[in-house]
């Protein structure tokens, strides 16, 4: 009976873990900002994915605490299509380590991405079983907009540390002021931070449905302008598309398909939109040409990128297994020629080949049905899912360790409302 009670209470402490992912993680790369050689992010984020995934297990199997042993509870046949097809995606990236090693990458490289790409699926099944997803969209909203205000204060001062700490990690190819002011990395570089508010808009829109007293509706909204300020802060052309898409997906939502709102609302915002932006051309004429500049260069740069994508595509091992994971990523340099270093989605077919590609999409289809079936409901969580896509056609959003959790907990939201919500 004591080791009962022991794994309940462990399965108590675990149940939650997940929540607290992006305060932790984020809290940690500020930490390495000021201790660059003690402080590791990349460990501290592997061991957290170790614990969700260790605690999605436990909830799977329903540990019951009788004394009779594991409760085996709904093996298979209680699992819903996307679960099942999710359990194939993450089986066919643990196999795909013995092609990527045997066609010649270290190890290393595979189990890296491992911890990036594929484990952080458990962050699925989180939100699949949470009954609200209230608690993980505060934490993360909090986080993101404490490491977004730390990145103003770091981009307007410019302390040498912050500066030489940029250096460190590549993330500006020259020590000066100037340079470090093309974008604003904050302590995490320019491309998550123009993703993590991106999603946090919707996040937003997510908690101000859910919230019930006027001062969190009120909060909700400061969240959302705060959220859209950093996205175009960044400099990231994804992101300052992606976050001027959600607008109009939103005024779409709202005005037209939902009908919640006056349209003399939206009519005055069609007004006062093009004046504001009157007014910031005149008064701040040359940020506003570079964020003009920076969105009418968006198809050029993908123009540009395709053809790291069709070399790569052009020299895969197997056209059905593809190279393996992690095999055309970042930690491939050196042991590849055909790096995509920009390109999400055609380093996941290339990874992953025709099999592995279409388990993917698959899932992401069957999800989008669920979620447009039950669009007033899922509304900001099929919103995440396409902006993620999105923003993964020039980037490598679905290689980050503080991009891929998020995108995967709130598919398995859609899934999780479609299905009821059931909790564990």
């Amino acid at each position: 009976m004591i080791k009962y009670d022991v794994m309940k209470n462990a399965v108590g402490l675990l149940k939650s873990i997940h929540n607290w992912y992006y305060p932790v993680v984020l809290l940690i790369y500020l930490l390495a900002l000021f201790l660059p050689d003690i402080v590791r992010p990349g460990v501290i984020s592997a061991v957290f994915v170790i614990l969700t995934a260790a605690a999605a297990v436990f909830k799977e199997l329903k540990i019951t605490g009788n004394g009779s042993g594991f409760g085996l509870h709904k093996i298979v046949g209680g699992f819903s299509t996307e679960d099942q097809i999710a359990f194939l995606w993450i089986a066919f990236n643990l196999l795909s380590g013995i092609w990527c090693v045997s066609f010649g990458m270290p190890l290393s490289v595979y189990l890296g991405e491992l911890f990036t790409t594929a484990l952080p699926m458990c962050f699925y099944f989180c939100g699949r079983r949470d009954g609200s997803s209230h608690r993980f969209s505060i934490n993360f909203l909090i986080s993101v907009a404490v490491i977004g205000l730390i990145g103003v204060i770091l981009f307007i001062t410019g302390p040498k540390f912050y500066i030489d700490y940029l250096m460190r990690l590549e993330l500006i190819s020259k020590a000066d002021v100037p340079t470090m002011r093309v974008r604003m990395h904050s302590v995490i570089g320019s491309t998550l931070m123009g993703f993590l508010p991106t999603v946090g808009l919707l996040i937003s829109v997510r908690c101000f449905i859910e919230s019930r007293e006027r001062r969190s509706r009120i909060l909700s909204a400061a969240s959302f302008i705060l959220m859209l300020f950093l996205s175009f802060m960044s400099n990231q052309r994804s992101a300052m598309a992606a976050a001027i898409i959600i607008i109009i997906y939103l005024n779409c939502l709202i005005f037209f398909v939902f009908n919640t709102a006056d349209r003399r609302i939206f009519y005055g915002e069609c007004i006062a939109i093009p004046l504001f932006a009157a007014l910031f051309f005149f008064l701040f004429r040359d940020a506003f040409m570079k964020v003009y500049y920076r969105l009418v260069s968006l198809p050029g740069a993908i123009a540009q990128r395709s053809d790291q994508w069709v070399g790569a595509a052009n020299n895969m091992k197997s056209i059905w297994l593809g190279n393996g994971l992690g095999a055309n990523g970042h930690r491939a340099i050196g042991y590849t020629e055909h790096l995509i270093a920009d390109g999400g989605l055609a380093k996941l077919y290339v990874e992953s080949g025709i099999i592995g590609t279409s388990l993917f999409i698959f899932l992401i289809l069957l999800l989008l049905k669920r979620g447009f079936s039950r669009l007033k409901d899922t509304a900001p969580e099929v919103g995440i899912v396409l902006i993620t896509l999105l923003m993964s056609v020039g980037s490598n959003m679905m290689s980050f360790a503080l991009s891929v959790p998020v995108f995967y907990y709130y598919m398995g939201r859609i899934s999780g409302i479609y299905h009821g919500g059931e909790k564990t």
